[in-house]
């Protein structure tokens, strides 16, 4: 059986926190997650920033499903897969 085909996606922070600057989630109604996000509602690292009023973009996305998403995160590789940090290291 095969995992529901969903949307991945690549939120970049308007700033870094600490180590983070951006978060990869999965979601098969991403409208209404990303609603979710800017409300500090769902996973633990959007609300943070939503906490500290450290807005985001959506720089991404992909199709795929959760055991895609996994991989994407343990690749740990958001800024080469970010169009914004790409655009900025050319910009320097």
């Amino acid at each position: 059986m095969m995992a529901p085909q969903g949307t991945i996606y690549l939120l970049h922070f308007d700033r870094p926190l600490a180590h983070a600057q951006h978060y990869v989630g999965f979601a098969m109604n991403v409208e209404a997650r990303i609603k979710s996000h800017r409300k500090g509602t769902g996973a633990r690292l959007p609300a943070v920033f939503a906490e500290l009023g450290i807005g985001f973009t959506m720089a991404r996305t992909w199709p795929g499903d959760r055991t895609e998403e996994r991989r994407i995160k343990n690749m740990r590789s958001s800024p080469k897969l970010c169009p914004i940090c790409r655009q900025n290291k050319r910009s320097h």
